[in-house]
């Protein structure tokens, strides 16, 4: 339990990677904020990081909406008595299909979430990282898809492509402050991502049969632990993580 003085603020913590990110975190000590729309898979996670001696709040909010975003901030800091030292901003969702065949009435929402409120969780963070000392991470979940265009995944992949940018602006912003912003881009994971996104049998399973086994969340939380618990003045900044059959995207 090396970090029991550092809180976590982890969102879209109610399945996948940001629920896996948020045990993982608990299991190295720290005191962790989840954070999400949906209060019942919340709930069961803070009892479960409970009942392995670790410590954790649950805070429901909709990311979309800027009030939503600055309560979480504050009620996290609040619950946990103490300053949000590193943040996870996982919240987000996919849309299957290119520029021409996906659902448009779903790109204004989805860039509300992935781009503009994930932006916003950024800055309040590091307007109040600048204030702390030690070692402080402001971690954004991109995608693969995000570097490398995807016809499958168009508007998707712009979002990760646009924040993907912001996060590197504000590492360069901030960075010379101690504060460490890191993009983490998975490739191929199996969560609930691909149902709310759209993709069926036909879309996801079939295309990317070829690669082998998938990324599991517990895949790239291991990769995000590692990432903050790097020694102050070690920065990982840009991480790419696939299945090892995954040649593309």
């Amino acid at each position: 339990m090396s970090n029991t003085s550092r809180c976590a603020l982890v969102t879209g913590a109610s399945s996948g990677i940001g629920r896996s990110t948020a045990v993982a975190l608990a299991e190295a000590g720290y005191a962790v904020a989840v954070a999400a729309r949906r209060r019942e898979p919340l709930d069961e996670l803070v009892a479960e990081i409970e009942s392995s001696a670790g410590k954790a709040v649950a805070i429901t909010a909709d990311l979309t909406k800027p009030d939503d975003i600055r309560r979480v901030w504050t009620d996290a800091t609040e619950k946990l008595g103490g300053p949000i030292d590193c943040l996870i901003a996982n919240a987000g969702r996919g849309l299957q299909g290119g520029v021409t065949t996906s659902d448009d009435t779903q790109w204004r929402q989805m860039v509300e979430l992935n781009l503009t409120g994930t932006m916003d969780l950024m800055r309040l963070a590091a307007e109040s990282m600048r204030t702390g000392t030690g070692v402080r991470d402001i971690v954004v979940i991109g995608s693969v898809v995000g570097v490398n265009v995807s016809p499958f995944s168009a508007v998707y992949g712009a979002t990760k492509f646009a924040i993907g940018a912001a996060a590197e602006s504000l590492r360069r912003d901030i960075g010379k402050e101690g504060i460490r912003v890191t993009v983490i881009k998975p490739g191929i994971v199996t969560t609930e991502f691909q149902e709310v996104a759209g993709y069926d049998a036909e879309t996801f399973g079939t295309a990317v049969a070829k690669f082998g086994r998938p990324l599991s969340a517990d895949d790239v939380a291991r990769s995000i632990r590692f990432v903050v618990e790097q020694p102050e003045g070690v920065h990982i900044n840009d991480l790419m993580i696939r299945p090892t059959g995954q040649d593309y995207p």
